[in-house]
């Protein structure tokens, strides 16, 4: 079978505007049939042709046309590409936006997903990084968790009530062997594993988090007894 017919039957499987990353594609099904060089050429083939269309480097998809010409995937088949089948999560504004801890949005909406080749990967206003993970509830949890306490300085008008509430919940799901499947693939900072901690120890959950930790050093962020009394002013 010769590399176009080859690329076009696997290119079959995909529906109209679903995202195809090419180096995805072909590691799991093509390389043994044809060349790289083959199949990207093959691609740019398409693409002049208009069987197929480049929405950002590597990755492609299906044209879907409408009465008024080529219909481009939303922003919501775009971050589903990415976090559909435990491959990713969003977060950022809007995963603080859904935890309703500030109604501040940004124009940009950030994904970790295992679905890259180990880099990041801009598509329009989605920023996606890579994050060698299976993203379960329960890992989703912890990184969620982790990105909040992170960026915990910079959202914007940030909801104390809400975070208050939502740091219980942090503290009542913690699984200490999720967390460290987490911080084995991600890298997050000592402080917000400190903020962590800080919380875990609040609530009286038992924990180990400070073996991640230096007795020498006094990590900066905020504590919860100071977080209690700004969320219980701005009532």
């Amino acid at each position: 079978m010769k590399s176009n017919a080859i690329v076009k039957n696997a290119l079959g499987k995909f529906k109209e505007n679903e995202l195809i990353i090419a180096s995805k594609l072909y590691k799991e099904e093509l390389s043994n049939q044809i060349t790289e060089a083959a199949y990207y050429k093959t691609l740019q083939r398409m693409c002049e042709a208009g069987e197929l269309v480049k929405i950002a480097k590597g990755t492609y998809h299906l044209p879907k046309v409408g009465k008024y010409g080529i219909i481009p995937p939303s922003e919501k088949e775009i971050i589903t590409a990415f976090t559909e089948n435990s491959t990713g999560s969003v977060v950022g504004y809007s995963l603080y936006n859904e935890l309703n801890l500030t109604t501040q949005i940004s124009k940009t909406v950030n994904v970790l997903s295992s679905s890259l080749d180990g880099f990041s990967k801009s598509i329009r206003n989605i920023v996606i990084h890579y994050a060698p993970l299976k993203f379960s509830p329960e890992i989703k949890t912890v990184i969620q968790g982790l990105e909040v306490l992170q960026n915990f300085n910079t959202i914007q008008e940030i909801n104390y009530p809400a975070f208050i509430e939502y740091s219980k919940i942090l503290a009542q799901t913690f699984e200490e062997k999720t967390f460290e499947e987490v911080i084995s693939k991600i890298n997050y900072k000592k402080s917000t594993i400190s903020f962590l901690k800080e919380i875990l120890n609040f609530y009286n959950i038992k924990n180990n988090l400070s073996k991640h930790l230096s007795t020498l050093s006094e990590y900066k962020h905020p504590k919860m007894e100071e977080l209690y009394e700004t969320a219980r002013v701005s009532q």
